[in-house]
């Protein structure tokens, strides 16, 4: 756990980070290559519209990326069908690389995004879209949890509990990580994908979650997500 001196980052195995000392924890997140969370919202009006005229070149982009891609697929509305946004974790060097993959994207050459944000990750899990293994019939959702002003002493606070509550629902995460600030020095949340029977199963999940109620976040958002087809 977080107290263990052979483990200091508190990483469960098949983490790459378990077992790292503090020396080599520091270097591996000096030296990785990070990812990025990237998603785009569709425009109210006529956004549905503008996304099926950009589909086949949607489709095409991330094909032809597929080998940079961990996951990608749609953000859903509250029935869980229709689509209000798409959403991949890609690797990227930096976030200019990343901001030029979002926009050689059909949907925003077709000009379906009213909106497009980049945020840096680090992925805790070596999963990607091809290799997770998927529950029949369950759905997913994707938290992103912004780092509130004492989240650095509230973290320290709980790690020993969110690690052992992690480790009780490894099976249900898709992705996880951390966020961090444009040059991967600053800590500024955790993002993650789970999957669950519905939302309700998801929301009490995060209520048990340490991290949560320790009061480490200032703004926590749930979406509804799904795999998407292109790459299945």
């Amino acid at each position: 756990m977080a107290d263990d001196p052979n483990n200091p980052s508190g990483a469960l195995p098949g983490d790459p980070r378990y077992g790292l000392s503090k020396e080599e924890l520091a270097e591996y997140y000096k030296t990785k290559s990070p990812s990025w969370i990237c998603k785009g919202y569709f425009k109210t009006e006529g956004g549905l519209e503008l996304r099926e005229a950009g589909m086949e070149g949607h489709q095409a982009h991330l094909r032809s990326t597929q080998d940079q891609i961990r996951f990608t697929g749609p953000l859903l509305k509250a029935d869980g069908k229709t689509p209000r946004g798409a959403m991949a974790m890609i690797d990227a060097p930096d976030k200019a690389a990343a901001e030029a993959w979002i926009a050689a994207d059909g949907y925003a050459k077709a000009g379906a995004f009213a909106s497009t944000s980049v945020t840096r990750w680090s992925s805790s899990m070596d999963l990607r879209w091809n290799t997770f293994p998927r529950t029949e019939g369950w759905q997913q959702f994707a938290i992103t949890a912004v780092d509130g002003p004492e989240a650095k002493e509230c973290r320290d606070a709980v790690a020993d509990a969110h690690h052992k509550y992690q480790a009780s629902v490894m099976d249900r995460y898709v992705a996880r990580g951390p966020m961090f600030d444009d040059d991967g020095v600053q800590m500024i949340g955790s993002f993650m994908i789970m999957e669950y029977p519905d939302l309700e199963a998801c929301e009490e999940f995060w209520k048990g979650e340490p991290l949560n109620y320790g009061g480490v976040f200032a703004d926590v958002s749930i979406e509804r997500w799904r795999y998407g087809n292109t790459l299945g």
